[in-house]
């Protein structure tokens, strides 16, 4: 069988587990599981093993966590979950196992994914250099990618829990709202589906008490609610805000590429929204922001192949 791997990607809402046998991600072994159903992240691999890969029997396990990580031990943020490279080996009976953070992964696949995999939101003049990967789905968060080719170094980062960026008075309304709702109004509750329902129940002048709308629900009713619609202008500006403050932080000549289930969901909504303007507004810098291309990543397994480049690289490292 040659050199296999087990990969997963442990996300707020779902899982996706895989296989890669020479340093090929298997796309028909891909298995996605949802996390409300499960227990943790052991019981996943334990259930892919036994149900979907009888016959594997991988050398290496890696995965991805929308969480912090130590050297061999990951935590979900938005969920109570906690795992180990130890758990990870015994479950799918790998001699070596890995835990990186989501962002490292989804960086680590940048120069792995076919061009198709990539959609252009805003076209910068610069060509190459350092990257970012930003992500908007079940949480916020961000990480530098520095370096090129299969040669990439991506620190951890939590960028989700920085204070909400305040561009406008009624954005920043929005943060005296978040503010008493929470206690401290981060970027995450802002820019993430339950952030998209927070900002529905701003302008809606929903009492604190009352049940949240789901982004599904929000998204859905475009064409007839004007405050969902509103709801998706206030979120693209910040997130405009939020990525132009990035650019200028870690300058990404190579571009930055947006992924996540809320990116991707408001796909056809950059164009016609303020995310550029929100984005290229640094006073004497504006004209500067014109060197950042920003890209969506439409690649539902790149996080997975960033764990099969990992372990590519790393393996031998990994105890």
């Amino acid at each position: 069988m040659g050199m296999q791997y087990l990969v997963a990607d442990v996300g707020g809402t779902n899982t996706r587990v895989a296989l890669a046998n020479e340093g090929v991600l298997q796309a028909d072994s891909v298995h996605r599981y949802r996390n409300a159903a499960q227990s943790g992240v052991v019981e996943i691999l334990q259930d892919y093993m036994r149900n979907h890969a009888p016959q594997a029997r991988p050398s290496a396990v890696c995965i991805d966590v929308a969480g912090p990580v130590s050297k061999d031990q990951g935590h979900l943020t938005n969920l109570d979950w906690t795992v180990t490279s130890t758990q990870l080996c015994a479950a799918t009976g790998a001699q070596h196992g890995a835990i990186i953070n989501d962002m490292q992964a989804q960086g680590m696949a940048l120069s792995h994914l076919p061009a198709e995999s990539f959609r252009t939101v805003l076209k910068g003049t610069a060509q190459s250099g350092n990257c970012i990967v930003v992500n908007m789905g079940t949480g916020f968060n961000s990480a530098v990618v520095l370096g090129d080719g299969s040669k990439l170094t991506v620190p951890g980062s939590e960028t989700g829990h920085v204070n909400l960026p305040v561009p406008s008075t009624e954005i920043f309304e929005l943060h005296q709202y978040l503010k008493a709702r929470f206690g401290f109004a981060s970027a995450e509750e802002v820019l993430s589906g339950r952030g998209l329902a927070h900002t529905y129940a701003f302008l809606a002048q929903h009492n604190i008490s009352d049940p949240l709308l789901s982004s599904q629900h929000i998204m859905a009713h475009l064409d007839s609610d004007p405050i969902a619609v509103k709801s998706i202008a206030i979120l693209l500006e910040v997130f405009g805000c939020i990525c132009g403050n990035l650019a200028l932080t870690h300058l990404p000549l190579g571009g930055i590429y947006l992924v996540g289930g809320m990116a991707q969901a408001l796909a056809d909504h950059y164009a016609n929204s303020q995310f550029q303007s929100a984005f290229a507004a640094k006073g004497r810098f504006s004209e500067f922001m014109n060197q950042f291309s920003v890209h969506l990543v439409q690649d539902d397994r790149a996080a997975l192949v960033g764990c099969m480049e990992y372990l590519q690289l790393y393996e031998h490292d990994i105890h």
